[in-house]
């Protein structure tokens, strides 16, 4: 057991490069927002990454952050950030992508579509961008060349996205590049997909 808190949810884990570190969103119940938290493999009591603003920006929603992805250089962090937990009749965009620099603290937004951008992965040479966006009533994973910045759908559809619920595990659930960089293995329809 790397946590023994009672009273948190911890949501969609990722290995730090280096093997000696897990990044992870944490909540603080099931219905709150989730932010960044880095647990060293051998247990501890985690550090918080990114903090809300203090004191909070008047009519501010606490930031909620998930998703957490590497590149080829771990000293950026790639996840999803929303204001609030979830909200009825919510309008879009939803989620965006944000890079945190560990060494500067300095957050940068990469993707805020309309139907927003969630759940990245980046390939182990740094050099595509996989995340889940929505158009019209469907899901599906958009590839960006992180050198040319041309986009396109990589898989449409995939499976509904819960940019509208709680998001209790995430977004979407948890995919990888191939350790070679020229696939994704995702999972939907029930099925496991390696995709080109």
């Amino acid at each position: 057991m790397i946590t023994r808190a009672k009273n948190f949810r911890y949501r969609s884990p990722e290995w730090t490069p280096d093997g000696n570190y897990i990044i992870v969103a944490r909540a603080t119940g099931p219905i709150g927002t989730s932010k960044l938290w880095m647990f060293h493999k051998d247990a501890g009591g985690g550090t918080q990454l990114i903090r809300d603003p203090q004191p909070p920006l008047a009519g501010a929603f606490p930031l909620n952050l998930m998703g957490a992805a590497f590149g080829r250089d771990p000293r950026y962090i790639w996840f999803g950030q929303r204001s609030g937990a979830w909200e009825y009749n919510a309008g879009f965009p939803q989620w965006q992508l944000v890079t945190f620099d560990r060494q500067t603290g300095r957050r940068e937004t990469r993707a805020n579509l309309y139907g927003s951008a969630f759940r990245p992965a980046v390939s182990p040479d740094g050099r595509w961008l996989v995340y889940g966006s929505r158009y019209e009533t469907q899901t599906g994973l958009r590839i960006r060349d992180l050198e040319t910045s041309e986009e396109r759908w990589l898989a449409y559809p995939v499976q509904r996205d819960e940019q509208e619920s709680v998001a209790s595990l995430d977004v979407l659930p948890g995919y990888s590049f191939t350790p070679d960089g020229q696939a994704i293995v995702v999972s939907y329809g029930g099925k496991i997909w390696r995709v080109p």
